[in-house]
């Protein structure tokens, strides 16, 4: 039992809190643990040019994404000099829910959208 007023959690038997003079309560019930998700990593790069064009195409497609190792890609600046890759941290992950993993896999695995397609210059 505890109180409703101040917290006070009580004993079997006490039906009052002793400094609120207020009758007390059942405790409410422990919260549900969130859903489990499944994630699938559908990316990686040590690119640092590349990291928020990525997370552009995701979210312009309305595809929720966690990335794993951004945040201290640089935290160890030494670890990046003349490769982009963070030795010690690893490449940057992009990580998606699995039901939309194949989604992401296909906007991502797409030719930029600005490359020129080849048949379409013009003869010189």
């Amino acid at each position: 039992m505890i109180c409703p007023n101040c917290g006070t959690e009580y004993r079997d038997g006490f039906t009052r809190c002793t400094d609120c003079d207020v009758d007390l309560v059942e405790p409410p019930p422990p919260p549900e643990p969130p859903p489990q998700i499944d994630l699938v990593q559908v990316f990686e790069s040590g690119n640092p040019a590349l990291i928020p064009v990525i997370e552009s195409i995701l979210e312009d497609a309305g595809i929720e994404y966690m990335t794993k190792s951004e945040p201290i890609q640089h935290l160890f600046g030494w670890g990046t000099f003349g490769s982009n890759l963070n030795y010690v941290i690893g490449p940057v992950q992009f990580l998606v829910r699995a039901e939309d993993a194949d989604a992401a896999r296909e906007l991502l695995t797409q030719p930029y959208p600005f490359d020129p397609d080849p048949s379409d210059e013009a003869p010189h």
